[in-house]
């Protein structure tokens, strides 16, 4: 009989959370030799992103049906028709304003965010990963 793997954080806390019908923001567990184990909620508009990106640095290609944000500036985009070799501050606030303005054939179901502070918001919580 194979030993079950652990849950992680985030999965308990979003399982515990469904189940008690609460809207109770995701976590995110730190990395120990970083933060010494501190946990950070994620911005409200990086949770939108959750649907379907990880943040796990060891996920480089996506396990969701998107790439792991993990370090994604400075990185080459993963998405076709996308016209900039790396991302930016710049080329980050242009996509969470509006994907398909950038790629119109993208299969992202993201609309983009209006509000430039709430772009801002996750173009700094991206640069912190």
């Amino acid at each position: 009989m194979q030993a079950r793997p652990k849950p992680s954080l985030l999965a308990a806390i979003l399982g515990l959370a469904s189940l008690a019908g609460a809207a109770v923001p995701a976590m995110a567990a730190g990395d120990d030799a970083e933060n010494g184990g501190e946990e950070s909620f994620l911005p409200p508009e990086v949770q939108v992103c959750m649907g379907c990106h990880t943040i796990d640095r060891d996920d480089r290609q996506g396990a969701g049906s998107a790439p792991s944000l993990w370090g994604v500036v400075g990185r080459e985009p993963a998405v076709d028709g996308v016209r900039v070799s790396r991302w930016d501050e710049e080329s980050l606030q242009r996509w969470l304003a509006n994907p398909r303005a950038m790629a119109p054939d993208t299969t992202s179901r993201f609309p983009g965010y209006a509000d430039p502070a709430a772009r801002e918001r996750v173009i700094e919580f991206l640069k912190g990963l």
